[in-house]
């Protein structure tokens, strides 16, 4: 069975960027770049980021912080948490079996 996001294309990687990056609370698109960069070690470029961000709104996975500030922020939807939460849960899952695919240190 494959992730939620799958159905995203090539904008699944991004997208879980994103919602990572949204995890800690709602953040501008220019703070979702920069949190994506800190956590992912990716910049996301402006078409990659607002393409995912309106692939993510039209799938109630993210929404739009309501203000009249400029500019808009975006936060989690309880099915966004809910998706990130199995995408985090999938990982711990597969990562027992990875890790000494992983673990590249040199033999002892």
């Amino acid at each position: 069975m494959g992730s939620a996001l799958d159905q995203f294309g090539r904008f699944a990687r991004p997208a879980k960027q994103v919602l990572s990056a949204l995890m800690n609370g709602p953040r501008t698109p220019y703070a979702i770049r920069g949190e994506a960069n800190v956590r992912c070690g990716v910049d996301l470029g402006p078409g990659t980021l607002f393409g995912t961000i309106a692939r993510l709104e039209r799938r109630a996975l993210i929404e739009v912080v309501p203000t009249q500030a400029a500019p808009r922020a975006y936060r989690l939807t309880a099915l966004g948490a809910a998706t990130l939460k199995a995408q985090i849960a999938s990982f711990a899952h597969h990562a027992p079996a990875s890790a000494p695919v992983v673990d590249r240190s040199p033999a002892r």
